[in-house]
């Protein structure tokens, strides 16, 4: 009981968090200047509606007693009015929907800026409970602007027409005045009781519609894949288990809507005889004239409709408490993931990164994330300027793990790393990151389209065996989805290019080659060592050991050991093959100390 009494709040607390940034940025004097102008049209709006009731009132009247020519003098003047009003309204929808973009546009670039710092986007990669970051920072963006704005105005609208509507309607009859209260009031709780249902449906429904979406893309993206494995008829499963997953929840939302129809129905339909049956009798002995009733009969509609907001507006509500659930968790998962790991908000060590002019570790114990194994213990080694590291093992031994350690991206465990700036380091993952951009931008990322001559790219993909791209694509400068068109060794010799374009002092390669055949393995190497840049690398293949000074053996059980990498490049079965307590050249010690 006591967490639905504390739901709203949550609910409040959440909007704050989410909005409140927007309204003391650098866009705070746009928007309050736009919020300022809906506002003063949605005033002006209200009063043309009052004076419009006042001349239907008085255009009945004169009806009533037969007089044509003010009958119709007020049928222009009514007329003069809708046509003064029609600017109006049109400019407060556009000003409207021109607020909720300015926020949209804010809203997203503030998420995506938040998402991508500190390696937030790394981190929640790994929380479950946090699906679709994509969907949050676009579509519930989207939503939530529109229906703040949407619901806000809409709020301020209904208190400036049961403000301005009350006066009236009290002149006319108090009893009519007290009814449409008690009426409008039972009418919300009864709403609330019937749908309470709907703000955790409709937050399982936007869930839900994401996960389908994300199992129909998946295809897309692994078209190849579930060809060669001929998977069509489990993922056609997933993709119908999601559907189905969704239909059900929709339905359940269809019965609590419908269960509301049942009772917004004949409640919005009596509205119109309320007044009526409370008027008449005044009407019947001459207290009333026909125009009163009129007046009455509008001002009782626009107080209603203003006092019902709730009833008329609970779906949308109700979806929009969702939204805010989605969002608000979202932010809460960036600020806790934003710091270096969960294990330092508990004084649990981690991971620390020194800078230095030297890559080394001293004492380095790399953990899996919830701390139920040690990948490897107490790992010490200095890399001098102009050497190379060659890290083998077998597969889930820790390898990766150990290469993210020294990137600052896992600091799961203790110890220190020392290492030089991030400006004077690159990282290489097996999978590179290709955008969708040109070929120029493909080779320059990160860094800006200007980061070399033409020739200079020329040459540079001549070094790694891609001279042939510009020709098969038209050009530096023509956008292609580089990950649908190259091949994986085609991305992995264009993410060296970007590692001989940037000269850092020291690489980082995660089986960088581990599509390529040998000659474009011996080719990229050769190139990369000319460079003098300091080089680690993870891999299986024994080659390797003919560009490496040194072996670290990451066996899986902590234990490690240092050794020279020369001298093994005879063994005749890759490394990742033996036991790695077999591998010749192998320090024995305890933990290779």
């Amino acid at each position: 009981m006591k967490h639905k009494l504390n739901q709203p709040l949550s609910l409040f607390k959440r909007f704050l968090a989410i909005a409140a940034p927007f309204w003391v940025s650098r866009q705070k004097w746009r928007a309050l200047g736009l919020l300022a102008t809906l506002l003063t049209l949605l005033c002006g709006v209200t009063v043309l509606n009052v004076y419009n009731s006042f001349v239907m009132g008085r255009l009945m009247d004169a009806l009533q007693k037969e007089d044509g020519y003010l009958f119709y003098k007020l049928v222009g003047l009514y007329s003069l009015v809708v046509l003064a009003g029609t600017p109006v309204m049109v400019y407060y929808g556009y000003l409207r929907t021109k607020l909720a973009l300015v926020w949209r546009s804010w809203l997203t670039a503030h998420l995506t800026s938040r998402y991508l710092s500190r390696l937030a986007y790394y981190r929640l990669a790994g929380d479950s409970e946090i699906d679709n970051p994509d969907e949050r920072i676009t579509q519930d963006v989207d939503t939530f602007c529109n229906m703040t704005v949407g619901l806000s105005i809409s709020i301020c609208d209904a208190l400036f027409t049961i403000c301005s509507f009350t006066g009236v309607l009290i002149s006319i009859s108090i009893p009519l005045t007290a009814a449409v209260v008690i009426y409008a009031l039972l009418g919300s709780l009864i709403s609330i009781w019937i749908g309470k249902k709907l703000v955790p449906l409709n937050f399982q429904h936007t869930k839900l519609e994401a996960d389908l979406r994300y199992s129909v893309a998946d295809v897309r993206r692994d078209f190849e894949s579930i060809a060669f494995y001929r998977g069509e008829k489990r993922v056609r499963m997933q993709i119908l288990r999601n559907l189905v997953a969704s239909i059900k929840n929709l339905e359940m939302i269809m019965i609590v809507n419908r269960n509301m129809g049942f009772f917004t129905t004949g409640y919005n339909a009596l509205v119109a005889l309320i007044p009526l049956a409370i008027a008449a009798p005044i009407f019947f002995h001459h207290h009333m004239e026909f125009g009163a009733l009129t007046r009455a009969g509008i001002a009782f509609g626009n107080i209603f409709a203003g006092m019902s907001l709730l009833v008329s507006q609970f779906g949308a509500i109700s979806a929009f408490g969702a939204n805010i659930t989605r969002l608000g968790s979202f932010l809460e998962a960036l600020d806790h993931h934003s710091v270096p790991s969960s294990a330092s908000n508990h004084g649990a060590d981690i991971i620390t990164i020194v800078p230095s002019e030297a890559l080394a570790t001293e004492a380095v114990t790399v953990l899996t994330p919830d701390s139920a194994r040690t990948l490897v213990q107490d790992l010490s080694f200095v890399l001098e300027a102009g050497s190379s590291l060659l890290i083998m093992g077998p597969s889930g031994a820790g390898k990766s793990s150990v290469l993210r350690a020294l990137a600052g991206i896992w600091s799961f465990g203790s110890g220190t790393v020392y290492r030089p700036d991030r400006r004077d380091m690159m990282f290489l993952p097996q999978r590179p990151h290709v955008p969708v951009s040109t070929l120029r931008a493909a080779l320059c990322y990160p860094r800006t389209l200007t980061c070399a001559t033409d020739s200079h790219l020329l040459a540079l993909l001549k070094l790694v065996n891609l001279s042939d791209l510009p020709v098969r694509y038209g050009g530096l400068d023509v956008e292609q989805n580089w990950r649908d068109v190259l091949s994986l060794g085609e991305q992995q010799r264009l993410s060296f290019a970007r590692l001989l374009l940037n000269r850092p002092k020291f690489a980082v390669l995660d089986e960088a080659t581990s599509a390529l055949d040998d000659a474009n393995e011996m080719r990229l190497y050769e190139q990369l060592r000319a460079t003098g840049t300091t080089l680690i690398s993870v891999g299986h293949r024994r080659s390797l050991l003919n560009y490496h000074d040194r072996l670290l053996t990451i066996v899986g059980d902590g234990s490690w050991s240092l050794s020279d990498a020369k001298g093994l490049t005879d063994l005749r079965e890759p490394l990742g093959s033996k036991d790695p307590h077999d591998w010749p050249g192998r320090d024995r010690g305890s933990n290779g100390k």
